[in-house]
């Protein structure tokens, strides 16, 4: 199966690629403000909703858990086709 990506540029000029990897779905109840708030957020971004909400949910992680985030960061890049060189990833740039 072909890898689907999807890349954004943010308003901050910053490149984001979105990659396709194995997922859950999940039920979540948040307030009807918060997302009316989500909703405008996304529509500037020109992103859905839940691509915005995983947008947030990996900027949470990598903020308040810096080490565990950059070992999940290392396993996916060593799994991807082509990645047989000794990576190092800092994510506290």
């Amino acid at each position: 199966m072909p890898e689907k990506n999807k890349t954004l540029v943010t308003p901050e000029a910053q490149t984001i690629t979105f990659y396709d990897r194995e997922s859950v779905e999940i039920n979540l109840t948040i307030p009807k403000d918060t997302l009316e708030t989500l909703e405008q957020i996304a529509e500037k971004r020109d992103l859905s909703v839940a691509s915005l909400l995983k947008l947030f949910i990996g900027k949470g992680l990598r903020d308040l858990e810096p080490e565990l985030a950059n070992q999940l960061a290392i396993k996916r890049l060593k799994s991807r086709k082509g990645s047989e060189k000794k990576l190092e990833v800092d994510l506290a740039a």
